[in-house]
C-alpha cells in the first residue's frame, strides 16, 4: 500500500499555523481589537501608576521605580528565554557600567511566576552586574500594559522606557539600542 500524500489544504493550514506561531513569538502580530473594545495599546488615565508598585529585586530588597528618583532610570522589560533580550541587556550593561552612579538601570522580567533566584543566576551568568533585576508582579505587569500597551510586555521587541530625573516618564521604545544610544536617552540628548 502506498502512503497517502498530504492534501494541499492540510499542508497550507500547517504552514500558515507555523508562520503565525513564529510571527507571534517575534512580536510581529497583534490581534486587532473589536470596534467596541478599548485598545490594549491605549494609554491609561494615569500612565505613571506603575512607578509606585512595590517590587522586590533578586537580592530581596523592596523598591519602587518612583523611589529611584534623583537621576535618570532606564527600565527594560525582558524574559530569560529571549535571545533579543540577552543581546540588548549586554548593551544595557555596557551603558550602565559607563554611567556608574549617574543613572539607574532596572531590568524587569515579564515572567511573573519565575523564581527570583533564577533571574539572579541569569544576571550573574551573563555578567549583568550594574543592572538591578526584579521579577514583575502580576499587578506591575497589568500596570505596565495599562501605561504602554502590550508592546511593553513583548520581550523580543526589547521594550525600554526612561524615567527622567524629575520623574517624567518618556515614551516606550523598542528595538536594539547601542550603549551610546542608551546614554544619549538618559542625558536627554537622544
Amino acid at each position: 500500500m502506498t502512503p497517502r500524500r498530504p492534501r494541499p489544504l492540510v499542508l497550507l493550514a500547517a504552514v500558515l499555523a507555523l508562520v503565525l506561531a513564529i510571527a507571534s513569538a517575534c512580536g510581529d502580530t497583534d490581534p486587532a481589537p473589536s470596534a467596541d473594545a478599548p485598545s490594549a495599546d491605549a494609554p491609561s488615565e494615569d500612565p505613571t501608576s506603575w512607578r509606585d508598585i512595590e517590587l522586590t529585586d533578586v537580592e530581596g530588597e523592596s523598591f519602587t521605580i518612583a523611589e529611584l528618583a534623583g537621576g535618570p532610570v532606564l527600565v527594560e522589560n525582558f524574559a530569560t528565554w529571549c535571545s533579543n533580550c540577552l543581546r540588548q541587556l549586554g548593551d544595557t550593561q555596557r551603558a550602565a557600567a559607563e554611567a556608574g552612579e549617574a543613572a539607574t538601570f532596572v531590568a524587569l522580567s515579564v515572567e511573573t511566576d519565575l523564581d527570583p533566584a533564577e533571574v539572579r543566576a541569569y544576571a550573574a551568568e551573563h555578567g549583568f552586574d550594574d543592572i538591578r533585576f526584579a521579577v514583575m508582579t502580576p499587578e506591575m505587569l497589568a500596570a505596565m500594559q495599562d501605561a504602554f500597551g502590550t508592546t511593553a510586555l513583548n520581550p523580543p521587541s526589547t521594550p525600554k522606557v526612561v524615567v527622567a530625573e524629575d520623574g517624567t516618564v518618556g515614551e516606550l521604545s523598542t528595538g536594539f539600542e547601542s550603549p551610546e544610544e542608551i546614554a544619549a536617552k538618559l542625558t536627554g540628548s537622544g
